[in-house]
């Protein structure tokens, strides 16, 4: 079936619950062909059916369809960019690699003892994690400066002005997750390589 949706993440929030076809069945009031049938994609349910399914899940309607038009699997490059949005003081974009998902980044950067990167204009309203590869790194956010060092990882609000100091040459990763994600989407996002069948 040709379809926006891939309601296959039934299964993956379903095995959350441990919860077998039958029982979401039972709990969400439909038969168990009607709700085997929307899990593999075989037929294009109704907003009822969709609100029967979610109740029983836990989610919202909105959750649901959210999650199955979303693509499980995205792979993408992570690259010098030029067309990255700067702000009029950010500095240091030109040593971030960034592999963009939607609203989320990954952006991978590289410095030499020294060198400052400042790039709030690649920031929207997310939550930030940075995770120290090599060498050492003074993280400034507001008025406090966070000694970074190898594995050390660190998550704070984004959007507050920050900047990341080379104290000796060395690699970290940080990753932008929009702030309006909910938690059952990164656990989704974060684990399913591929679904597997019942």
């Amino acid at each position: 079936m040709n379809s926006v949706y891939d309601f296959r993440v039934m299964r993956v929030l379903r095995r959350r619950m441990n919860l077998t076809l039958h029982e979401l069945a039972r709990r969400s009031g439909l038969t168990y062909p009607t709700v085997e049938a929307v899990e593999t994609n075989k037929t294009q349910p109704s907003l009822k059916t969709l609100d029967a399914v979610a109740g029983a899940l836990d989610i919202s309607t909105s959750d649901l369809v959210r999650l199955a038009e979303r693509r499980l699997v995205q792979r993408r490059k992570a690259e010098f960019t030029r067309d990255a949005p700067s702000g009029r003081h950010d500095t240091g974009v030109e040593r971030c690699r960034i592999a963009q998902f939607d609203k989320g980044k990954v952006i991978r950067v590289t410095a030499a003892a020294g060198e400052t990167v400042h790039v709030m204009g690649l920031h929207e309203n997310i939550h930030e994690f940075c995770y120290v590869l090599a060498g050492h790194v003074d993280l400034r956010i507001e008025d406090k400066t966070y000694h970074l060092g190898p594995d050390d990882t660190i998550l704070f609000d984004g959007l507050l002005d920050h900047s990341y100091v080379q104290r000796e040459a060395g690699e970290y990763l940080t990753v932008h997750v929009p702030k309006d994600i909910r938690v059952i989407e990164r656990l989704l996002e974060a684990q399913a390589e591929s679904i597997p069948s019942d």
